[in-house]
C-alpha cells in the first residue's frame, strides 16, 4: 500500500472520479434541497423598532450627553426585553381573553327650568348617564409560553443609534407579528416603572412577512453539492491509496530489491491451427498468412 501520494496521482484520481463527482454532487444537491424543504419547518421573521428618550435639558451639551447615555443604556433595554418581566406578561396577554369596550359610556344629559316658587333656575336630568359596556374577546393563541418566547425573541441595534429593533422568529408569520407588537406594547407600559422612563416611541410596527427567512434552501443546496463532490473524490482517493497492484517497475527493483529478468507480453488464447490457417486463406488468397496478427508466438509458427 502506498503511504504517499503525489500531485500526478491526485490528478489521476480526479480524472477517474470526474463522472462520479458530478453524479454524486447533483444527487447531494437534490437530496439537500428536498430534505430541507420537507423536514425543516420554515420560519418567518417580524420586527418592530422602538426609540427611548429621557427628558433632556435645553442645553446643547446636556442633550448630547443624554443621547450618548441613551445609546449606552440600550444594552440594558435589550436585556430587560428578554427577561421574564416582559415575556411573562406578553405570554399572558396573548393567551388570555381580553376585555374590550363594546359600547362607550354616555354622560348624563341635563336641562334647566325655572321654578316659580323659588324664583331660580333649576337643573334636572333629562337622560341618565350610561356606563360603558365591556365584552371579552377570545385569546389569540393558546399555546405560547415564556420559555418559547425567549427562544423566538432577539434584540439588535445599529451602532451609535438610539433606535433598537425587536426581532421575532416563528413558524407562523402572523403570530410572529403579533408577538413583536405585543412586546413593544408591554415594554412601553412597564419601562416607565422599571427605569423611570416615559418617553417611549414605536418607530415602526411589525408586519407579517410571507417570505421565510429559514431554511436557506440555496445555501443548503450548495452545501449538498459540495459534500457530494467531496465524497466522490475521497472515495476515489481511498481506492487509490488502498490499491496494492504494482504500477511501476521501480517499485520491484528499488523497494523490494528484486532483479528485473524481463517482461512477458500478453498472448491471446491460441485457436486451433487448422482453423486459423483456413480463416487466413479465406481472407486472402494472394498474401501469405500473417501469424503475428493472429497472436501466435514465434515457436507456434509454421510455413503455409
Amino acid at each position: 500500500m502506498n503511504e504517499q501520494i503525489d500531485l500526478s496521482q491526485l490528478w489521476n484520481v480526479f480524472k477517474r472520479s470526474f463522472i462520479t463527482m458530478i453524479l454524486l454532487g447533483v444527487l447531494g444537491m437534490i437530496l439537500a434541497y428536498f430534505g430541507a424543504k420537507t423536514f425543516i419547518a420554515p420560519k418567518y421573521e417580524a420586527a418592530t423598532s422602538m426609540l427611548v428618550n429621557r427628558k433632556q435639558d435645553n442645553n446643547a451639551n446636556m442633550q448630547l450627553n443624554a443621547q450618548q447615555a441613551d445609546i449606552q443604556i440600550i444594552n440594558t433595554y435589550k436585556d430587560i426585553i428578554t427577561r421574564p418581566v416582559i415575556l411573562r406578561t406578553v405570554a399572558s396577554d396573548l393567551t388570555s381573553p381580553r376585555r374590550y369596550v363594546a359600547e362607550k359610556g354616555k354622560k348624563a344629559v341635563y336641562g334647566t327650568r325655572y321654578n316659580s316658587l323659588t324664583g331660580v333656575q333649576e337643573r334636572y336630568v333629562v337622560k341618565e348617564a350610561q356606563p360603558a359596556q365591556y365584552k371579552l374577546k377570545p385569546a389569540k393563541y393558546s399555546n405560547i409560553t415564556e420559555n418559547e418566547l425567549s427562544k423566538m425573541v432577539s434584540v439588535s441595534n445599529a451602532q451609535n443609534s438610539q433606535v433598537f429593533t425587536v426581532n421575532v422568529r416563528d413558524t407562523d408569520p402572523v403570530r410572529a407579528r403579533d408577538i413583536a407588537n405585543e412586546i413593544a406594547k408591554v415594554f412601553k407600559d412597564k419601562i416607565a416603572s422599571i427605569m423611570s422612563v416615559s418617553n417611549v416611541s414605536v418607530v415602526s410596527k411589525a408586519t407579517a412577512d410571507p417570505s421565510p427567512v429559514s431554511p436557506r434552501l440555496k445555501l443548503i443546496s450548495i452545501v449538498g453539492l459540495v459534500l457530494g463532490v467531496l465524497v466522490a473524490f475521497v472515495w476515489g482517493l481511498i481506492r487509490e491509496l488502498t490499491d496494492q497492484t504494482v504500477k511501476n517497475i521501480d517499485f520491484i527493483t528499488d523497494n523490494l530489491g528484486l532483479v528485473n529478468l524481463g517482461f512477458v507480453n500478453y498472448v491471446q488464447k491460441m485457436n486451433d491451427m487448422d482453423e486459423a490457417i483456413e480463416k487466413a486463406k479465406q481472407e486472402t488468397d494472394e498474401d501469405p498468412v500473417n501469424l503475428d496478427s493472429l497472436g501466435y508466438p514465434q515457436r507456434s509458427r509454421r510455413r503455409i
